[in-house]
């Protein structure tokens, strides 16, 4: 069997994904039409149509320089796949410096942002099985916003039915910047859970073979040790065909015999045939659909299928029905990472509005859907929207969420699960530092609706910037740290892996926090930091 390089699969792949998502594109919301992934960052100014996006033209939160960062260059091989086309800046790009004197003193600025779905967070673990391999992962394969996603930033939670709001402000070293970060807190998982209908679609193609159908196997087996008596399960297998193994199975509790059965006969063999599975996996989650039941299509693949307008169609109105429960779709990417194509997963997540998650290896499954069960599959709160209402002479520097805007027709809202928090962080930055008033005040804003009523509901968070200066920094410090990570993984060195270091000490200085010292352990294990 012929060999071939990490650069050779990117060249591939890449070719294949921009015909892939061609097609999509003619379908895709309004608000995701960024010609390529880079987080966003724009100038915020007082004219209400300021706007920063990273969300999805290509893919990823690669940095806007792009480049791609092969780990060989061996003879014969083909050169990198050419930069991606001009798009929305990077996160961590200078939004550009506005004087005092072009600013409108009479009117604050008004931002509404979004964080990617705050149950989407493949990113840092394939980026950590790359990492273990000895391979520096491509900027496009770092999402920020899924780094805080998926290492928790701990906030206390509110009472049940609640979003809790937690606005925290740090000066920087350089006069006039600020860091702001909020956190948008959901109420802890109500236990017992209602009742679900799961239905997977499973690929079982030829690429599944080895570490793909292994971690298939495992995600099936981690998702049935949860379940419980009265949930129903379909399951339909796809690769050049599809068939269904399991029609309405109503299981007798966690680890259901027929669910482990199916799962121990997973086999990879044959070619792709995507959309034939989605159909049948939809028609079956309609015919067993619960207006009071949790519903969710649960993909599992290496990525290496293509998805078309009429699948990605068929996954946005499935998902969007604005009078019933909609049925979601969570993304189970199974790797291995080397060949692992994160194009697939990121389309359909984000049309089908579920979580996306990797696994990088079978301890993961376990990870994600035993321990983190409800806040990978469970809704807390439908729409979130974050209005932020700042003093005139702030704009936002940096932003490490996906989008924001003066607008709020651009940003589309977000659902939230139970038992977590959506982390908007970002760097502030006014016009001069001698303008800045400790009594002017700072408001954050959240509207939402509630899970099966769709009730409108709202809360807010009004602090000045002395007090919010002043005030104990619950989670800024330790999302700092994340974020240095993360950016120093678009653009890895020596210098920048010792700036998250540093962060990571300052965060937690006697090492305790498991994340961060996961973290760390992996910018010592990073090729590039020597």
């Amino acid at each position: 069997m012929r060999s071939y390089s990490r650069s050779s699969i990117a060249l591939f792949a890449f070719a294949f994904v921009a015909g892939t998502v061609g097609l999509i594109a003619c379908s895709a919301d309004s608000s995701h039409d960024g010609a390529w992934d880079g987080e966003g960052s724009g100038g915020s100014n007082n004219s209400g149509n300021v706007s920063g996006s990273s969300s999805s033209g290509w893919n990823g939160g690669g940095s806007g320089g792009g480049g791609f960062q092969g780990t060989g260059s061996g003879a014969g091989e083909p050169p990198p796949p050419p930069p991606p086309p001009d798009g929305p800046p990077d996160a961590g790009a200078d939004a550009g410096q506005v004087t005092c004197d072009e600013l409108d003193q009479t009117k604050p600025v008004i931002l509404y942002l979004s964080a990617d779905d705050s149950n989407s967070m493949a990113s840092p673990a394939h980026v950590r099985e790359l990492i273990g391999l000895g391979v520096s992962p491509y900027p496009t394969e770092v999402r920020t916003y899924e780094f805080l996603n998926y290492y928790n930033v701990a906030y206390p939670a509110p009472e049940v039915g609640k979003l809790a709001l937690f606005p925290e402000l740090d000066a920087t070293a350089v006069p006039g910047e600020f860091d702001f970060q909020i956190g948008v807190r959901s109420f802890d998982a109500v236990k017992p859970r209602r009742p679900m209908t799961i239905t997977f679609v499973l690929d079982t193609s030829g690429s599944m073979g080895g570490p793909g159908i292994e971690r298939e196997r495992a995600a099936v087996k981690a998702i049935a040790q949860s379940l419980t008596e009265g949930d129903i399960v379909n399951m339909v297998t796809w690769n050049t065909s599809n068939n269904i193994v399991l029609d309405g199975r109503v299981v007798t509790g966690p680890n259901d015999a027929q669910v482990l059965a199916q799962a121990n006969a997973l086999e990879a063999s044959g070619g792709t045939d995507l959309h034939s599975g989605l159909v049948k996996g939809y028609q079956l989650a309609e015919k067993h659909y619960g207006s009071t039941r949790l519903n969710r299509v649960i993909l599992i693949s290496d990525g290496g299928a293509n998805v078309g307008v009429t699948s990605s169609d068929l996954i946005g109105l499935k998902s969007q029905d604005a009078d019933k429960e909609g049925i979601y779709l969570v993304g189970i990417g199974a790797g291995s990472a080397l060949s692992y194509s994160d194009q697939l997963m990121d389309v359909v997540t984000d049309k089908g509005r579920g979580a996306y998650v990797y696994l990088d290896n079978l301890g993961e499954a376990t990870h994600m859907f035993v321990d983190r069960f409800d806040e990978v599959m469970e809704v807390a709160a439908r729409g979130v929207q974050i209005e932020l209402t700042m003093p005139w002479y702030f704009q936002m520097h940096k932003f490490y969420g996906e989008e924001y805007s003066g607008d709020p027709k651009e940003i589309e809202p977000q659902h939230l699960a139970p038992s977590d928090a959506m982390i908007f962080n970002q760097v502030l930055k006014a016009c001069s530092p001698s303008i800045i008033e400790p009594t002017d005040t700072i408001t954050v804003r959240a509207k939402w609706k509630t899970p099966l009523a769709y009730l409108d509901q709202q809360t807010e968070v009004t602090m000045t910037v002395g007090d919010l200066l002043s005030a104990q920094k619950a989670g800024l410090p330790k999302a700092k740290a994340i974020v240095a990570y993360a950016e120093a993984l678009k653009a890895p060195s020596k210098q920048a892996f010792d700036d998250a270091l540093a962060l990571i000490k300052a965060a937690d200085p006697a090492s305790t926090d498991a994340a961060l010292k996961e973290i760390a352990s992996l910018i010592a294990a990073h090729p590039n930091n020597k």
